[in-house]
């Protein structure tokens, strides 16, 4: 199986190299449909989809714990999601082959939700030729796991710790959202400590620092074992510390130096 983490990986890597609409595609050429944004992105965690290309298959054969989505409190990250019509409603359109398979409703959009708080289900449709990405549960009433993906790995509310980590710079944004567009509720300094409550998605994680919470991207975050009291810290991250308050140490000097200098 796949891990969760993986599949969010490789559902983003899909949307990534899309560009636009097409019915039987799966991103590797640029193009994909509902359901191939998902088979896209298990070829690229190395799974080979087993069965029909369509929404309706993937409804009756790759999911497990499926079933009716009440409210959107329901919605979990990886969460696979679909919009269904029953028989008799305009457009429903259920191919032949499944009119026997005792479920006869027609499930003909499918999509992944990427976030689940605040909530972000990302799907290719034909409306725009492209992907699209929704924030509210509207027609998603159906939804369940993928069969091939192990969602035990991960993604909902935890509790671990990190260290806040930079190449360069010397804080890590906090932000409102999981989006770069998103407000700066803080600026965490390299080096904190912080509470990783909740994944928001392959990218994002929720964190709660120095008493506020908000959303940080999951590359300046480095796991560390512990309580959060008493934690191991590698040697090459005590390095970077140590050089970062030599080089505050030296601007605190050359500041003082100046404010004697202009007082003499």
């Amino acid at each position: 199986m796949i891990s969760l983490g993986k599949f969010l990986e490789c559902v983003q890597e899909n949307v990534s190299r899309i560009h636009g609409y097409e019915s039987g595609h799966d991103g590797s050429d640029g193009t994909c449909d509902c359901i191939g944004l998902i088979i896209g992105a298990l070829a690229l965690a190395g799974f080979k989809w087993p069965g029909v290309h369509g929404s309706n298959w993937a409804a009756r054969n790759a999911m497990s714990s499926f079933g009716p989505i009440a409210d959107a409190g329901e919605i979990y990250l990886g969460e696979i999601v679909y919009k269904a019509r029953e028989p008799g409603e305009a457009k429903y359109d259920l191919p032949d082959r499944y009119k026997d398979s005792g479920d006869v409703r027609d499930y003909y959009h499918v999509g992944v939700v990427t976030c689940a708080n605040p909530l972000c289900i990302t799907h290719c449709t034909s409306v725009d030729g492209g992907i699209q990405r929704d924030s509210r549960q509207g027609n998603w009433k159906f939804g369940g796991q993928l069969k091939y993906v192990d969602y035990a790995e991960g993604g909902g509310d935890m509790d671990e710790w990190a260290i806040v980590t930079a190449d360069s710079g010397k804080t890590v944004n906090l932000r409102k959202a999981p989006d770069k567009k998103s407000a700066v509720i803080a600026r965490v300094p390299v080096g904190t400590r912080v509470r990783v409550l909740a994944w928001a998605d392959a990218a994002w994680r929720r964190v709660e620092a120095n008493g506020k919470t908000g959303y940080m991207m999951a590359e300046y975050l480095r796991p560390i074992e512990g309580d959060g009291e008493t934690v191991t810290v590698p040697r090459e991250m005590l390095e970077t510390w140590a050089d970062a308050l030599e080089q505050m140490a030296r601007e605190i000097r050359e500041r003082l130096s100046l404010e004697q200098g202009e007082n003499a």
